[in-house]
Order: structure tokens, then sequence, then C-alpha cells
């Protein structure tokens, strides 16, 4: 399979180029950020759109998917009467 592949690949890059530097300087204390574990590279990835309303989003991800995905809703801009 082509993504287990890419992801062996990666997760090599990492351990014999990556972690060596991090390491060395100390990555973990200064940014209190532990060193990527096999699950980070095996885990399926999380992606966050965010934007205003109308912005093309759904439509993003619509055509990423190829096609309609449960939950989609385009609709108008909400309003509101009261603040």
């Amino acid at each position: 399979d082509r993504t287990e592949m890419v992801s062996a690949k990666l997760k090599l890059i990492y351990t014999k180029a990556v972690l060596p530097i991090e390491k060395r300087y100390k990555y973990d204390y200064f940014f209190e950020s532990p060193f990527l574990s096999d699950v980070e590279f095996d885990s399926k990835p999380q992606v966050l759109l965010i934007g205003q309303y109308s912005v093309g989003k759904t439509s993003f991800i619509r055509y990423l998917l190829g096609r309609d995905f449960p939950g989609q809703r385009i609709g108008p801009e909400p309003t509101t009467d009261r603040f």
C-alpha cells in the first residue's frame, strides 16, 4: 500500500535525521513537546479548516472527496437580530 510506504519512509527520515538533532539540542526540554512516536506516524492525519461563512470550506472538502459527505450543510449566512 502506498500510504504505508510513505509513512514508513517518513518514520525512517525522522528517526535517522531529525530525532538525533532534536535530542542533541534538547527540543523536548525547550519546547515542552515530546519526541514523535510510531503512533503519530501510523495514525490518520487530522485536518482543521477554519474560515468565515461562504468562503468555500465545504466546497473544498467536497472537491477533495469527489462526493457529498454526511453532515454537510450549505446555506445562507446565519444572522441575529439581538446582540
